[in-house]
């Protein structure tokens, strides 16, 4: 009888290792390799940094409209104009500060300066909460006037509507399509007289 176990415990062993170790004939389905986090960091990086330098193009242009604009008038300088300078964490102090710096007649006054493709719900983006504290802590510390001027439209070297907003005017991050209406200016003249004030 204990033979008969023995050779029952072989054959059960020389089976289990055939099954075991025997290739199979089917064709396995080999999963698409999955992005590494790295791979996967790098493209969300890049897309975020195209759609950076795509927004800095818009402001870049927005920003000579409006250089262009004011520059050409009477009694204006252009003092300066920020280099919006960031990356890797890294910017420039003056990213705090207004966009332009001007004077009219010696008398310094700033504009920041913002282009939008459209309203949206009958608003528009000005700022995030700590940039108008900034504008507002420069406006105070060096005690001149900052003005913001929206570009609506069109597009940013020549915007469809043109605003130009005391600072004081802004204290949201949105500002409404009819808050915003009353200070629509359509050339330089406009703009003038409404800094001179």
């Amino acid at each position: 009888m204990a033979i008969l176990f023995l050779i029952i415990g072989i054959v059960s062993l020389a089976i289990s290792t055939y099954f075991f170790t025997r290739k199979e004939n089917t064709t396995a389905v080999i999963p698409a390799r999955p992005e590494t986090s790295l791979e996967t960091l790098h493209k969300k990086d890049s897309s975020k940094r195209d759609v950076f330098n795509a927004n800095k193009e818009k402001g870049n242009a927005f920003e000579d409209y409006m250089i262009q604009l004011l520059g050409k008038e009477k009694g204006v300088q252009l003092v300066s104009r920020n280099s919006d300078y960031h990356k890797n964490g890294v910017s420039a102090s003056e990213n705090m500060e207004p966009d332009l710096k001007f004077k009219l007649n010696n008398v310094p006054f700033s504009v920041e300066c913002k282009w939008r493709k459209s309203f949206f719900n009958q608003e528009v983006s000005f700022a995030k909460n700590y940039q108008i504290r900034n504008y507002n802590k420069y406006q105070i510390d060096r005690n001149q006037k900052v003005f913001v001027a929206f570009g609506i439209g069109g597009n940013p070297s020549s915007p469809e509507k043109l605003f130009l907003l005391p600072l004081a005017k802004l204290t949201e991050e949105y500002i409404s399509e009819h808050e915003i209406r009353d200070y629509g200016v359509k050339n330089a003249e406009e703009i003038m007289k409404m800094i001179d004030k």
